[in-house]
């Protein structure tokens, strides 16, 4: 396997054996895209503005969104190694189930643009955002990542008006939309 596959396997904690068809194709061809994989990865996760355990709280929500149980499995254990206790991992991953409903739902919405629908009690319980164990601002951040990779546009511009609101900053909200960005890219090699 190629160097730079090893390097990312190591700093995500994947074991140096993993592979599939698409890790293959990349190491063969000897992919220039390994080396900015590896380091978009290790960019989104330092940052000025989320500490560590916010990063890979982030990167676990991305993952789980995305159905990509390795990589779920890779920032859960960085999250803890970084002081995430479980209830907020659990927080992270519900959030990107919660936000999985929401956004089809709002995006529907969007889509059609019907008064009978806009006017529609949505009638889901969401209990987890009045009070989130991430604490209010960091799980609207965490929504707001997750509903740009779903590509919900009402969701978006609301999250992020709530993250302001809540004391966040925008610098926050860019380097988590960049940890989904790269995260969701991750997932299209390592899945």
């Amino acid at each position: 396997m190629h160097e730079t596959t090893q390097e990312i396997l190591a700093e995500l904690g994947i074991a140096n054996d993993y592979t599939n068809a698409t890790l293959q194709h990349l190491s063969l061809a000897d992919s220039k895209y390994l080396r900015d994989l590896k380091l978009n990865v290790k960019a989104v996760l330092t940052s000025e503005h989320l500490s560590a355990k916010e990063t890979h709280l982030i990167a676990l929500a991305i993952a789980a969104n995305n159905n990509k149980e390795i990589l779920v499995n890779s920032f859960a254990a960085k999250a803890k190694t970084n002081g995430a206790s479980d209830a907020e991992i659990a927080d992270a991953q519900a959030c990107a189930s919660l936000l999985a409903a929401n956004n089809v739902l709002y995006r529907f919405r969007h889509f059609v643009e019907k008064e009978a629908y806009n006017n529609a009690p949505a009638k889901l319980r969401m209990n987890i955002m009045m009070n989130p164990v991430l604490g209010k601002e960091f799980f609207e951040l965490i929504s707001l990542a997750v509903s740009a990779v779903n590509g919900c546009e009402m969701c978006v511009k609301s999250h992020e008006q709530s993250v302001l609101h809540a004391g966040g900053t925008e610098n926050r909200i860019w380097d988590a939309i960049r940890i989904a960005s790269i995260i969701t890219s991750l997932g299209k090699a390592i899945y």
